[in-house]
């Protein structure tokens, strides 16, 4: 798989909240993400989402409504013109110590292998620094979102993207314009 964009979820193609989204009725997509997930569509860029969900470990969603917001999130995608190819997702609690949960790189190696892909020639995009240590990690060229979080994280962080974004269309825009400068 040539063009691949991997997306955090919360605070990058949906609101984020301090009290966790729990229901499909609390999921917000944000301004511009159906949009830009379609451009990256109709570009050949095949996206792949991966996101922290602790709700599991907290018990606050079980893993069949997890699995109910990411249909709908993925059908009103669908509807808009963009397309997910698959998400992975960590159910564990910050506390656990796995090796999926960002910024560890357990569920971006996993997606590597699994569908042969060359992070060299793939983005990560998020809205916290964890998502540019992750995607650096690997070696993905890697996108902020821009949020008064992330930003603030960034103030006091080796790690620097490269490129800050204001929305998935902004995203989208650089990525293939930064994809046709590096296949010159």
């Amino acid at each position: 798989m040539e063009k691949v964009v991997f997306l955090d979820r919360d605070g990058t193609i949906s609101k984020d909240s301090v009290n966790h989204i729990k229901s499909w009725e609390e999921f917000h997509f944000l301004p511009n993400a159906k949009q830009g997930l379609k451009q990256l569509h109709q570009h050949g860029y095949n996206v792949i989402i991966i996101t922290n969900q602790s709700v599991i470990a907290r018990k606050m969603v079980t893993l069949a409504e997890l699995d109910f917001i990411h249909r709908k999130m993925i059908q009103e995608i669908e509807a808009a013109g963009g397309k997910i190819k698959t998400i992975y997702f960590c159910p564990h609690h910050p506390d656990d110590g796995c090796s999926c949960r960002k910024p560890n790189p357990g569920l971006l190696l996993r997606a590597i292998q699994e569908h042969a892909i060359n992070p060299k020639q793939s983005y990560m995009v998020g809205d916290r620094i964890m998502d540019v240590e992750v995607g650096k990690v690997v070696e993905c060229k890697t996108i902020l979102i821009e949020n008064e979080q992330g930003l603030s994280e960034l103030q006091h962080s080796r790690m620097k993207p490269d490129y800050i974004a204001h929305d998935l269309v902004d995203v989208a825009q650089w990525i293939i314009q930064d994809y046709k400068t590096r296949k010159k």
